[in-house]
């Protein structure tokens, strides 16, 4: 697993670009929606249906594990959150850091609420969700990742550490597919050529190894890192549109990119068809830090 060459590969870059505008999740629509334009307005639905689910006050301190260029993050801030910002990768701090610059230089780009005169609050800094080295124990109100789970080599050791450094009575949203429990019970449709697809996915996508073995869902891994309250949704008709169409338009060079043996360059139009035709769960999953009064009730692994 390499994510560094993953999110550096010109197909990535250009892809997140044209496509999502740096925006690198996806995005959120009515489940009866078929037609998926205009792109930028279902993504910032996505981002707004985060902010939603943490339930939290303005100014509430949240961090964003994962934030890439930092556009969710400014999304965030704009809406009143003060927001600590993380990526394990240099490249993407940096990006990041810019973008954030940007925004706050020009805050008449940022759509935020007419009555909010407070500039925004975002710091980006390079950790690793695996052993946070940024954030103070028990500092934060909530924490959110979108798509970024993914590349966790232990979910459990990850989780437990966001744990530890939220509030008693802290919030967690986390947008993932839900491949943990997906890989393990659903099968690819033509078994043999499908499953070689699945594994360059997997090597070139830098998704964890070992994750397609763990036989329980994203919300029974909160359960078992001692999170309360865990609920899951599953969003997955809401991003079906725009997969739907990329499916179609990208079927045709999947086929070839596999005959080619050219996946290491472009993976994600593997991992669209792979995804599509496996039916892989999109879940939004929330939970709570127990408070000190309930944390005798939880127990943890």
């Amino acid at each position: 697993m390499d994510i560094k060459r993953y999110y550096s590969a010109l197909e990535t870059r250009l892809g997140n670009w044209l496509l999502f505008g740096g925006r690198a999740h996806l995005a959120y629509y009515d489940a009866n929606t078929w037609w998926p334009f205009p792109i930028h307005r279902a993504l910032l639905a996505m981002e707004d249906h985060i902010f939603d689910s943490l339930q939290l006050d303005r100014r509430a301190r949240v961090l964003d594990a994962g934030c890439g260029d930092g556009q969710v993050a400014i999304h965030m801030a704009a809406k009143g959150l003060r927001v600590h910002a993380i990526d394990v990768l240099a490249q993407q701090v940096d990006r990041a850091q810019r973008n954030v610059r940007r925004a706050i230089r020009t805050p008449s780009q940022t759509p935020r609420p007419k009555d909010d005169a407070v500039a925004l609050d975002i710091v980006v800094r390079r950790d690793d969700y695996h052993h946070l080295v940024t954030v103070r124990p028990a500092s934060l109100d909530g924490i959110y990742t979108i798509e970024t789970l993914v590349h966790a080599s232990d979910l459990i050791a990850v989780l437990k550490e966001l744990r530890r450094v939220l509030k008693p009575g802290g919030r967690v949203a986390f947008y993932e597919y839900d491949h943990w429990a997906a890989a393990a019970q659903e099968k690819a449709k033509s078994s043999v050529e499908a499953s070689q697809a699945d594994e360059k996915v997997r090597e070139y996508g830098a998704i964890a190894p070992g994750s397609a073995a763990q036989p329980e869902s994203l919300a029974q891994s909160l359960v078992r890192a001692g999170f309360c309250d865990v609920q899951e949704t599953d969003l997955s008709r809401n991003v079906r549109p725009l997969l739907r169409v990329l499916m179609a338009v990208l079927f045709i060079p999947c086929m070839l990119v596999l005959a080619l043996r050219l996946e290491a360059y472009c993976i994600n139009t593997i991992a669209v068809v792979v995804n599509y035709r496996r039916g892989w769960k999109y879940v939004a999953v929330t939970g709570r830090k127990p408070n000190e009064s309930e944390e005798s009730n939880v127990a943890t692994a």
